[in-house]
């Protein structure tokens, strides 16, 4: 029985009106910090309101409200209750496989906010909102700090939160944010630019004002990406004293010369503001990050209605070049997804010792995290299976981007098993489209919360999903009897050895004081698919019929047979398994029809290596072959 609802669309496109404003800014130059100082005493300060009210307010309340009535009557009618398993219809059968994990971070407040950056080096940086922590791959620990240490060598701040990191690929280096204070009067913006590829050394950090508009609302829930010359942070303008639910005035893109960043320059920006939809402000935006070292000078973003009950609107979003280009210009298209996505419900753990049932709150359907590869984006929102009443995870594809784009969507969830806050990599050869790793926060009904896995192969089918690390206890850090559970989980690819990748979530641990904690974990993980990829990825290629190279294994020369459906220019290219173009061999114009394509390889040497072609109008092939 199939626990997933999957489908696609070709998408239609709806006119409408879109409106946005620009506004350049320079920073104040950058204070020099270094994570390995000492010379200020750690004192990883702890402020634990164990009486705070997690669920929303006004909106959201009633919403959670009715989502969890609907939920506990679903239950009473549901007989024999029994703990759920991992499990999932598999279509793929290559699983993910897990090398090594280790218990990171240990978030002194909640929710957790797990995030994780990797360097072609293997240096580990993961965060949480209390703390960071620089390690090796296997988890030994090189430096470990406390957020409010750590930017204290830049200044005084109130309330830091929210941090994310990431690993530039092209430059070698790592980018940190979070944000400091809660109202309009005290909102700063942190970002920090590693001077090298040692994320335990010295840092350039930067104060961004986070009040820019001079009005009452301050800056919240940073999510950032990286271009070929670009950093992109977007955030969401909150009102002053008001909770973050009902208080969202508008979500705002920050794009910024991050080679100003990495020199210790003053940083150049623009803020991208105003950012509507028929006169209706979008609702958090989300950068797909790039799964490359070839970084492009555009960047996608993406957004929902997060806080509607039933909803198939997806917005997509283009910043058309760099910030120093000063030819930058947004561009929206309104997509149709053929599943809805919806408001979820609250997850269900096990009750407590006087038989409360424990929810773990799931926020709103924002899109959490997008990645960009091959003209395709990825992306995850939590969401609801209205079949179960449950807590899902919607994971959405939009296929061929930049022409002709079609929409595919799945709602993964079980009858006895939640999910929640889902994050994904591209992983393997950059060439190889579609092979995504996804992680997410899971929790068994009657249970306690953990870490899973699922991998999705190049036909989009998912493999069995895969526990990281279960939970040993619930989730018990508020007096009220639900408990933050997110906000968010990541997971990146080591990009000179794409098959691997680090993510990082969280689990229900062990007590601390009078409540039961909940702790981050960081795992190595792999995936080993070295299936054909099959030509359906190209919709030129004659009923989408694979291509076979002859012979294979080959000695002296390479040839097959293709047809194209229009004239095109093809670029044929040799890679490595490692991802790496090896040989551009040239650029030739393919014409309508049948075309025979030949070369000699006798002067190359023995190994296995991947032909590539592309063509300027959508053909696309890759085919591994063996030199003898």
């Amino acid at each position: 029985m199939k626990k997933y609802i999957s489908c696609f669309l070709i998408l239609s496109y709806a006119l409408s009106a879109f409106s946005q404003t620009k506004t350049k800014g320079v920073s104040v130059a950058p204070s020099v910090i270094n994570f390995s100082d000492t010379s200020i005493p750690d004192f990883n300060p702890q402020l634990h309101n164990v009486d705070i009210k997690t669920i929303p307010a006004a909106e959201y309340a009633d919403k959670k409200e009715i989502l969890h009535k609907n939920r506990m009557a679903y239950l009473k009618k549901k007989e024999n209750l029994q703990k759920g398993q991992l499990k999932s219809a598999q279509e793929n059968e290559i699983e993910p496989k897990i090398d090594l994990g280790f218990q990171a971070n240990i978030p002194n407040g909640h929710p957790a906010d797990n995030d994780v950056a990797v360097s072609n080096d293997l240096k580990v940086i993961s965060a949480v909102n209390t703390n960071i922590l620089v390690s090796d791959s296997t988890g030994k620990k090189i430096i470990e700090k406390s957020l409010t240490n750590l930017v204290a060598q830049a200044g005084v701040f109130n309330s830091t939160s929210d941090p994310r990191v990431i690993y530039d690929p092209k430059e070698d280096r790592f980018i940190f944010t979070c944000f400091s204070g809660n109202l309009s009067k005290n909102s700063v913006i942190l970002v920090g630019f590693s001077k090298t590829n040692d994320p335990a050394g010295a840092w350039n950090f930067y104060k961004l004002n986070g009040n820019s508009f001079n009005d009452s609302t301050w800056s919240d829930y940073p999510i950032i990406s990286v271009s070929n010359n670009d950093l992109f942070i977007t955030f969401n303008q909150v009102k002053d004293n008001v909770h973050w639910s009902v208080g969202f005035k508008q979500s705002v893109i920050w794009q910024i010369d991050k080679n100003t960043g990495y020199k210790g320059d003053s940083l150049k920006n623009d803020l991208w503001s105003d950012i509507k939809h028929n006169g209706v402000f979008l609702r958090n935006i989300c950068p797909a990050k790039y799964q490359t070292n070839d970084l492009k000078e555009k960047m996608y973003f993406l957004s929902v209605k997060n806080v509607s009950f039933s909803n198939d609107t997806i917005f997509l979003l283009e910043i058309t070049n760099s910030y120093k280009s000063k030819s930058a210009k947004i561009n929206q298209t309104i997509l149709k997804s053929p599943i809805k996505y919806g408001f979820p419900p609250n997850a269900l753990q096990k009750k407590n010792s006087i038989g409360i049932t424990q929810q773990l709150m799931t926020n709103d359907a924002r899109v959490l995290t997008a990645i960009y590869e091959n003209d395709h984006i990825h992306f995850g929102s939590n969401s609801i299976n209205p079949k179960f009443q449950n807590a899902a995870v919607f994971l959405g594809s939009i296929l061929n981007v930049s022409k002709n784009p079609k929409v595919e969507a799945k709602l993964l969830s079980d009858e006895d098993l939640e999910f929640g806050y889902p994050s994904m990599s591209h992983i393997g050869l950059e060439n190889r489209p579609r092979q995504v790793l996804y992680t997410f926060s899971h929790c068994f009904t009657d249970s306690f919360p953990g870490t899973s896995m699922v991998y999705q192969n190049a036909k989009g089918e998912f493999s069995k999903i895969v526990s990281v690390k279960n939970g040993n206890n619930r989730i018990d850090m508020v007096s009220d009897s639900i408990e933050r559970w997110g906000d968010y989980t990541n997971i990146q690819k080591v990009y000179n050895q794409p098959n691997i990748a680090f993510l990082t979530g969280s689990f229900g641990g062990p007590l601390g004081n009078s409540f039961t904690r909940m702790l981050s974990w960081v795992s190595k993980v792999r995936v080993e698919d070295t299936t054909t990829l099959s030509s359906s990825v190209s919709n030129v290629i004659k009923e989408n019929q694979p291509i076979q190279i002859a012979p294979n294994p080959a000695k002296n020369v390479l040839s097959f047979q293709f047809e194209l459906q229009e004239t095109q220019i093809l670029s044929f290219e040799i890679w490595n398994l490692e991802g790496k173009k090896i040989y551009h061999i040239y650029n030739q114009k393919a014409f309508q029809g049948q075309n025979n394509f030949q070369i000699e390889i006798d002067q190359m040497p023995a190994g296995n290596y991947f032909l590539k072609i592309n063509g300027n109008n959508g053909f696309e092939f890759s085919e591994r072959f063996n030199k003898l």
